[in-house]
């Protein structure tokens, strides 16, 4: 009789752990995410959010198959008292175990944030917001801000030269100063030896020579024409010359109003008062009047060893220019464009 209860008792707490295992497996091991085989997910935890709003999260887009399963493990792994910030991409099979230990660690998944072709630092800020955690204010505050950027050694006209075209792999809480940090570091990391070198023999910084780089990038679209302006803007500088660059006398106007629409420079324009005009100024700007690219600041490093100092639009070419040693020259190419935009009403 002993024994058979005996039994009875073992085989009643072996069934009991049987199902206890189970409903463990089931909350711990079991698959808890919706996700479909070559199907992601990607949670973006705001800065500052707490366990209600990641559930919250998960639940709005009909990703776990139990929430309370979820609830459990994450109280029993203390994650309602541990939740990072960040971008986590959830993949098919994932195991509330598996959920919980990634968001817990803070086990991220960074962002490309790609800049190329950007004008100026709102439109950096903006294009910066559409990767980034950040809204465009919050980059835009510290890119305006030269007692922030002080610490990092430029200033609200400098900043944008920190920016190289690239793409760049970072978390996507980013602050606005790590971000800067984080293109100072590749600033420095462009700006070899070499590079410095060449920058020195031209006399200039490397600032200066991303801003000569920018007006270069804005004069011609034109790769192979780009080593003859640069070396045309270097003889200038070279010579005391003011720089008289049509593209910043537009970068001055468009500062004042962004919204005007400017298809041919007039003499009007060229009297606006702005330490931007190269035309009343003589120098570079004070900074980039846009952000150009890696190959056009080697086109500056590298510009071509020529004498001209004078260019005008080429009509016979579009998007080339005429090139002249002598003002001369210039008038009579000169002359030939303003021929031609009036009879194309331009």
């Amino acid at each position: 009789m002993k024994k058979k209860i005996l039994l009875i008792v073992v085989v009643a707490v072996l069934v009991a752990c049987s199902i206890l295992g189970s409903l463990y497996y089931k909350r711990i091991l079991a698959v808890n995410v919706k996700l479909k085989p070559g199907q992601t997910f990607e949670l973006f935890i705001p800065t500052g959010s707490d366990f209600t709003a990641v559930r919250d999260s998960l639940v709005s887009n009909d990703i776990l198959k139990n929430t309370n399963t979820f609830e459990w493990v994450a109280d029993k792994k203390n994650y309602p008292s541990l939740v990072k910030p960040g971008r986590y991409v959830l993949v098919p099979g994932m195991t509330n175990n598996a959920l919980v230990n990634k968001l817990r660690s803070g086990d991220q998944d960074a962002v490309q944030l790609t800049l190329h072709n950007i004008s100026g630092i709102y439109e950096l800020s903006a294009r910066l917001s559409q990767t980034l955690e950040g809204d465009s204010l919050s980059f835009l505050n510290l890119l305006e801000s030269d007692e922030s950027l002080s610490a990092f050694g430029v200033s609200s006209n400098t900043v944008s030269a920190y920016f190289l075209p690239n793409t760049y792999e970072l978390w996507w809480n980013t602050s606005p100063s790590a971000l800067l940090k984080r293109m100072r570091q590749e600033f420095d990391k462009f700006w070899n030896e070499e590079r410095q070198a060449k920058a020195k023999k031209l006399g200039l910084t490397p600032i200066e020579v991303v801003t000569l780089a920018s007006i270069v990038e804005k004069e011609t679209n034109r790769n192979d024409e780009k080593p003859t302006v640069a070396g045309l803007y270097a003889n200038r500088i070279k010579q005391g010359m003011k720089l008289q660059s049509d593209p910043t006398v537009i970068y001055a106007l468009l500062l004042e109003n962004p919204k005007m629409k400017i298809t041919r420079v007039y003499y009007k324009h060229l009297r606006y008062d702005s330490p931007y005009n190269t035309y009343m100024y003589p120098g570079l700007p004070p900074g980039p009047i846009k952000i150009p690219e890696l190959s056009t600041v080697d086109a500056v490093l590298n510009r071509e060893k020529h004498d001209y100092i004078f260019m005008v639009a080429d009509p016979e070419r579009p998007g080339y220019h005429t090139f002249a040693r002598t003002l001369a020259q210039h008038e009579r190419n000169r002359r030939k464009y303003i021929d031609w935009a009036n009879r194309n009403k331009i």
